[in-house]
């Protein structure tokens, strides 16, 4: 289901009141992109620009991104090998650092060195 059919199923523009409107339409936003894990389509970001919501969808993308790192950096890792010990976000144990590093600036276009470890 793409944001703008997530956002019509939840009738956000419906809401008469500004205040709830601004509300809802933000938090099914957001909801949209963690649920998606801040992977989405053109389409779902050409929805979020027209909506006026690009300032806050970058800041809480960077965010999860950042949240996302310091978490893969608490998984169990064979110093040996290099390995996760345990599954983590979707990747099996087993799985080599760096094809996770790989993964994360594939899909997120960030330099791991760089903008994750910030050297």
């Amino acid at each position: 289901m793409s944001l703008r059919e997530y956002l019509k199923e939840l009738k956000i523009d419906q809401i008469k009141d500004d205040t709830e409107f601004c509300d809802k339409e933000y938090n099914a936003i957001m909801d949209y992109c963690t649920e998606r894990k801040f992977l989405i389509t053109d389409d779902d970001l050409a929805c979020i620009v027209d909506r006026g919501m690009n300032d806050s969808y970058e800041y809480r993308r960077a965010q999860y991104i950042k949240d996302l790192w310091l978490d893969f950096g608490n998984v169990p890792m064979n110093p040996n090998t290099e390995c996760i010990e345990e599954e983590w976000n979707g990747f099996a144990a087993g799985w080599h650092r760096t094809s996770i590093c790989d993964w994360f600036e594939e899909s997120y276009g960030v330099s791991v060195v760089k903008d994750l470890m910030g050297l």
